[in-house]
């Protein structure tokens, strides 16, 4: 009974929506898929985050975000707070899942995501 809780919860789908509360895509395990259904992107166990057609196009290394080259493009801290490679603070990410842009206006929420995979889809995910 126990394992089955513990698969379910692992195995929901974390929703990613806009501002206005529109459905932007979904997480689940290690995929974010577009509202449409689509993958976009992916993390592996290493940390590195795949678009859909196995490319590596950034990686995670603990708290940075590094782009293919292995350069710094940004860090989040334990507060939530994203920055750039300069410093430059980009939003906040609160334990709850909202994201804010750095002055202050919601973008939107990921809810039950991890901070890192919410950072990579508002801040690091070029399309």
């Amino acid at each position: 009974m126990i394992f089955l809780l513990l698969f379910s919860l692992n195995t929901v789908a974390q929703q990613v929506r806009d501002a206005s509360g529109r459905l932007q895509g979904t997480w689940q395990d290690d995929q974010y898929r577009d509202a449409s259904g689509r993958q976009q992107y992916r993390v592996d166990n290493s940390g590195n985050v795949r678009d859909a057609s196995g490319r590596t196009t950034l990686r995670v290394q603990g708290d940075d975000f590094r782009d293919s080259s292995g350069r710094m493009v940004g860090r989040i801290n334990r507060n939530g707070e994203v920055r750039d490679a300069s410093g430059r603070i980009l939003g906040r990410i609160s334990d709850d899942g909202q994201v804010r842009d750095s002055s202050g206006r919601v973008m939107g929420r990921a809810s039950g995501s991890d901070k890192h995979k919410a950072a990579v889809t508002f801040f690091f995910w070029d399309e």
